[in-house]
């Protein structure tokens, strides 16, 4: 490969790098403050309660149902969780294999992509057990 070119490509590897962990830290910080802001939320609410009381026929009504399921951040099915697996498999494994086909004989990028390829078969395997233990065991879907 033409040194140049090589040069290059690794200007704009570092440059994809850079951005995407700006945008990974901008994701996280926005996350952050979406979840501090919906927590004291529900913290000035429950505050508004003046006795246990008038808390329990807030429970009983559906809007208070509603509220007690919002405390969760995801209520997960099996369903979703392998979905999540398997998807996590396939970017682990095509990753990996994007390593090892760049490697042009360097060890680091070469374990880098067999750890990161066996990573993701191991993420399909598990989703699939999941997937046939769900099935076996005739859960339902709780969505």
């Amino acid at each position: 490969m033409d040194p140049m070119v090589q040069g290059q490509l690794k200007e704009w590897f570092l440059m994809v790098v850079t951005f995407g962990l700006f945008g990974w830290v901008a994701y996280l910080g926005t996350s952050i403050a979406r979840r501090k802001q919906k927590n004291d939320m529900q913290k000035a609410l429950l505050e508004k309660f003046s006795s246990a009381h008038d808390f329990a026929e807030f429970m009983q009504s559906p809007a208070g149902q509603k509220y007690v399921m919002s405390f969760t951040d995801a209520v997960t099915s099996p369903r979703n969780s392998i979905l999540n697996s398997i998807k996590t498999g396939f970017v682990l494994m095509f990753m990996g294999m994007g390593f090892l086909a760049g490697a042009n004989g360097g060890w680091m990028a070469f374990r880098i992509g067999w750890v990161s390829f066996l990573v993701g078969v191991g993420f399909l395997i598990s989703s699939g057990v999941s997937y046939f233990l769900t099935k076996k065991a005739g859960w339902k879907e709780q969505e």
